[in-house]
């Protein structure tokens, strides 16, 4: 006999999949920058730019390797650019495909 009390509904399997995917999502700066193109990328260098953007903000900008989904650095680009999560999410999940 099946317990349905026990079954994972499709939405709470998603809800798992995203969790797993922000926490373990990583790509290259510049898999990431492709993946954003040239306007968003114009809007990240002009926040690396100004100079009220605060140092540790404009190093990751300017010179991280690589981008993790779950990085407090990547929350604050996140909001700077009006991404919400789920975009951001899908922005990894894309960026991460791309071959350089």
């Amino acid at each position: 006999m099946i317990d349905w009390t026990q079954m994972i509904t499709p939405a709470q399997q998603m809800a798992a999949a995203d969790a797993h995917d922000r926490a373990t999502l990583i790509c290259s700066r510049l898999q990431g920058r492709l993946t954003l193109g040239p306007a968003t990328c114009a809007a990240l260098d002009a926040i690396a730019a100004d100079p009220d953007t605060p140092w540790a903000m404009r190093e990751t900008i300017l010179n991280a390797v690589e981008w993790r989904c779950n990085s407090h650095a990547m929350d604050q680009l996140a909001w700077l650019l009006g991404y919400s999560d789920a975009a951001r999410l899908a922005l990894f999940r894309v960026a991460r495909t791309v071959s350089v």
